[in-house]
């Protein structure tokens, strides 16, 4: 049989994708089918079929086609969302998201193949509600005619594709009215616009042609890193188009120096002369990938970190009572980065009562609960954590934060396929955070592959040059159960504060050691901390699968 030959050509393709697709079919499957159906028929179709595109792939609620030219993909998502913003009544419970993609795809029939199809998809992922995310080569195909209704969102790590793919993003103006009144949604979509953080990347003197390749990865990384934070607006420093905000922050990057980089980064208010931090950044001559994105982590977590304590001394001079949504978030999130995050639950749910949308602080809410639960043992803070992180998946299925909420609460469930398959959505959705790549290692330690939840931490360790304390648990913990009992001892001893759990953990180390003394010793601090202590509560608050695993931990106790 003759083998047909694979054909090739330079398409647009488009990808469309319904917000919160989950939510709604839970709430009522056959509602959901109807609207979808009626969307794909009454909007989506049309408007392909007006600018000269094809639908070749249905996939559920989304849809993918292609088109001849760039210009009419993105006449058509523009034409497309813009419909949506107008319609009314049921209608507008349907929100999308579309990503569109220039490349030469693989022909075969009827459908399309290849990583230009894929990127497409993996763009359209990062598009905000109603909006509309475009690659480069898109974008420089129609930026002389719409080109100044995108703005530009820096280079983005994309899943199995190699190299970053630069991103431009559109939003609806939100002009519409429904029922002779203002869109609700547009309102508070705007209101949180002008609440949310937002940091500016730019380069503050040029770079020598040698120097170029490497302060592009710079950028692009501090760009994607930030990104991985939703909570997080990111543009580029000449970005005028976003406006000023209360929260608006600038990230200024210099380099010098014809032999080894030195990065000189300042990092200011965007409206103010005043520098809140600056500091100097060594790369060797020969520097490779894994040492950039090292040091564009450690430029991130300064700046997340001064953000949260900058704007939260704002925020902590209105009376609190007249705090919004977003800003009760930022104040838990600025006393969960100081290892506050009991103090910080009742921020958090502030902010879901007073945002049911608000996706963040679900998440973040959910996580307070779980982490409380560790420490108590009461079941229903587990229920009510669970219950949560439901509403954060539905609000939004391609969050990494919320996946990682439902991973963390799943593990203390155990509920452990569940967790490992929401631990890789996150880790898939925000390749670049390492804490999600530590709390898995934590989960693989719970259900007894210590070579790799050791290899995992490890890696963790090696990414980040200040790793939070609480990779020192989790390291820790590996070790203790690999029996390394003095490696164990020694990284518990570097936090600084310890809970009970911590000085329980200390004790079965010292246990493993032989030294009676000090696992005494360790064991009467748990119980100042924690009255309630007893073998029954670690059994509950260390999700173990292998009961040889958690009598390693048992050992903290006397006899």
């Amino acid at each position: 049989m003759t083998s047909v030959p694979v054909k090739r050509r330079l398409a647009a393709i488009m990808a469309t994708d319904v917000v919160g697709y989950s939510r709604l079919m839970e709430s009522d499957e056959e509602a959901t089918l109807a609207l979808i159906k009626a969307l794909q028929a009454d909007v989506i179709a049309p408007n392909i079929e007006r600018n000269g595109g094809r639908i070749f792939k249905l996939i559920g609620d989304g849809t993918l086609s292609v088109f001849d030219s760039a210009t009419g993909a993105v006449e058509c998502a523009m034409a497309i969302q813009g419909e949506l913003v107008r319609r009314e009544s049921e209608s507008a419970r349907m929100v999308l998201r579309i990503g569109i993609n220039l490349a030469d795809v693989l022909v075969d029939g009827t459908d399309m193949f290849g990583d230009g199809v894929n990127v497409a998809s993996r763009v359209e992922a990062g598009a905000v509600p109603g909006g509309i995310c475009i690659t480069d080569g898109v974008y420089h195909q129609i930026a002389a005619r719409i080109g100044g209704e995108f703005v530009e969102g820096g280079e983005k790590r994309l899943k199995n594709i190699e190299r970053p793919v630069r991103v431009w993003n559109w939003q609806p103006r939100h002009a519409g009215t429904v029922k002779g009144g203002p869109s609700r949604i547009a309102e508070a979509a705007a209101s949180l616009d002008q609440e949310k953080v937002l940091v500016r990347v730019g380069v503050a003197s040029s770079a020598l042609p040698h120097q170029q390749d490497v302060m592009g990865l710079i950028t692009s990384g501090l760009e994607q890193f930030l990104s991985d934070r939703h909570w997080i607006d990111v543009a580029s420093a000449s970005t005028a188009e976003m406006g000023s905000r209360s929260h608006d922050y600038t990230v200024s990057i210099g380099v010098h120096g014809a032999g080894p980089f030195r990065l000189n980064v300042r990092f200011l208010r965007t409206s103010a002369t005043s520098i809140l931090w600056s500091r100097a950044f060594d790369l060797p001559a020969d520097c490779d990938i894994d040492a950039i994105e090292s040091v564009a982590a450690e430029i991130v977590s300064l700046v997340v970190d001064k953000v949260l304590s900058t704007a939260s001394k704002t925020i902590a001079k209105k009376p609190e009572a007249s705090w919004s949504a977003y800003e009760n978030f930022l104040y838990g999130r600025m006393l969960d980065a100081k290892h506050l995050l009991p103090d910080a639950e009742r921020f958090f749910q502030k902010a879901t009562e007073l945002d049911p949308a608000l996706i963040d602080a679900h998440a973040t809410y959910a996580i307070a609960l779980a982490f409380r639960f560790s420490m108590e043992g009461v079941i229903e803070r587990l229920h009510r954590a669970e219950e949560i992180s439901r509403i954060a998946l539905r609000l939004d299925n391609n969050h990494a934060f919320s996946h990682y909420a439902a991973a963390l609460v799943q593990v203390s469930m155990r509920n452990y396929d569940g967790a490992e398959s929401h631990y890789v959505k996150a880790r898939d959705l925000a390749p670049s955070d390492v804490e999600i790549r530590a709390d898995h290692a934590e989960l693989l330690h719970y259900i007894g592959d210590l070579e790799k939840a050791a290899a995992e931490i490890e890696e963790c360790f090696r990414k980040t040059k200040y790793p939070p304390v609480w990779f020192w648990t989790v390291r820790g913990i590996i070790r203790l159960q690999q029996g390394r009992p003095d490696a164990a001892v020694e990284d518990f001893e570097n936090i600084p504060s310890k809970s009970w759990r911590t000085l329980i953990l200390l004790a079965a180390a010292h246990a493993q050691r032989g030294d009676e003394v000090r696992r005494r010793y360790n064991e009467v601090e748990a119980r100042s901390l924690q009255p309630r202590l007893s073998p029954e509560l670690v059994q509950r608050t260390f999700p173990y699968r292998n009961d040889g695993a958690l009598a390693k931990l048992l050992a903290a106790f006397e006899g």
